[in-house]
């Protein structure tokens, strides 16, 4: 990773100093403090749990008409008091570690410090052709809190800070036709990690096209050797917005199920402030209708998504509804519940952002979960020493741009 690093410096020295160059960086300080969210048989009254983060990343862009660079370094300490809270997000954690740090600082039992290329993204274009080569973000589909199409780091349903996806190490390859549609061929390569014997990249081709006023998108894949097949719509109706994501994802070839969204959102004006709601509804086709179980009632490929950080959910049916509402121009408000229809526990989870200066912006809220034990927001029994999630907590953040 030295040396890949060691190069992209080296093809920066070197490119036109003609071409204007723009730089700025961003820092993030964020605190979160839950009850505690790993429990034992012998250990029922432990203390809470906290969590603090310190990102900081440093943004260099240059451009000409038909080139453009995009780099973007990382560093980021973490510290949090119980690293096993959660068995499937202590993976992706892990995952991201082996697999996007040039660099472990330091690391302990409950803290770590690292290093990592982000963005390192070249791009040609000219009016109908683009072709980028580094690593970059991918999305895919149309979800607004629940993403079945989107296997490249999709966000977590609760995640506040969406500005920056993480990156993949990809080639994009896109032609526009002169009737407004487009066809994507995109290629990701990942280091696979020793203990997973499964193929670990994902190539895929995409083709959308404009109907009318309606969009329309196919997409097929092989990702993690999984095949993959997408149909992703949004179609205005009236005011609204009506959006949809239909994706059958088959395992080795033979274990095949069906998973998609359907949401619509809308947005007026209350008393002089713009209110944003929506509302949407997930099937997941790979989850369970009862986790009585616990978490054994999970299947492999369902525990493969979830450490993968592809997937978020462990029930059949859920339903995500929510507001935006803007009380001040300096003063703007989210909320969001979140309900598996099979269970009927949820989560609610509110914050509130301020933005004091152009430069900066501080968010800070809760998040309440009501369920049962062995529930979808409640808490889940991974063994007979172990149980997780089910929590309550409170979080802020402080972001500062330059």
């Amino acid at each position: 990773m030295r040396i890949q690093l060691t190069w992209l410096l080296i093809f920066l020295a070197f490119f036109p100093l003609s071409i204007a160059a723009d730089s700025n960086f961003r820092l993030k300080i964020s605190t979160e403090l839950t009850e505690d969210t790993a429990k034992t048989s012998e250990d029922e009254d432990a203390d809470p749990s906290t969590q603090r983060l310190l990102n900081l990343r440093y943004l260099w862009s240059s451009s000409s008409d038909n080139w453009a660079l995009d780099l973007q370094l990382v560093s980021e300490l973490n510290y949090t008091l119980d690293q096993e809270r959660n068995p499937w997000l202590h993976a992706v954690s892990q995952f991201e570690r082996q697999d996007r740090a040039f660099w472990t600082l330091t690391e302990g039992s409950n803290h770590s410090l690292i290093a990592l290329v982000d963005r390192a993204q070249l791009t040609y274009k000219n009016d109908s052709f683009r072709a980028s080569l580094g690593r970059f973000p991918n999305s895919w589909g149309r979800g607004l809190v629940f993403h079945p199409l989107d296997v490249f780091n999709a966000f977590a349903p609760t995640l506040v800070d969406r500005e920056f996806k993480r990156g993949n190490d990809s080639l994009l390859i896109e032609y526009a036709f002169k009737s407004g549609s487009e066809f994507q061929v995109l290629t990701t390569v990942r280091k696979r990690l020793v203990e997973i014997h499964r193929p670990s990249n994902t190539f895929a081709i995409k083709y959308s096209i404009p109907i009318g006023m309606a969009e329309f998108e196919t997409v097929g894949a092989i990702h993690y050797g999984d095949e993959i097949f997408g149909i992703s719509t949004a179609l205005p109706v009236a005011d609204l917005v009506l959006r949809t994501d239909v994706v059958r994802t088959c395992h080795d070839q033979a274990d095949c199920h069906i998973s998609g969204i359907l949401n619509i959102d809308y947005t007026f004006s209350l008393l002089g402030s713009p209110i944003y709601i929506f509302g949407e509804y997930f099937y997941n086709g790979i989850g369970v209708k009862d986790l009585s179980p616990g978490y054994s009632a999970l299947s492999k490929a369902h525990t493969r998504r979830l450490g993968r950080g592809d997937l978020f959910s462990l029930g059949r049916n859920l339903l995500a509804i929510g507001a935006h509402v803007s009380w001040h121009p300096l003063w703007n408000q989210t909320i969001t519940v979140l309900t598996n229809t099979s269970d009927k526990s949820a989560l609610l989870q509110t914050y509130v952002s301020f933005a004091p200066t152009d430069h900066a912006n501080v968010n800070f809220g809760l998040r309440v979960p009501f369920g049962d034990t062995n529930e979808e927001f409640g808490e889940l029994i991974v063994d007979d020493e172990l149980a997780v999630g089910g929590v309550a907590g409170v979080f802020a953040e402080f972001i500062y741009y330059r």
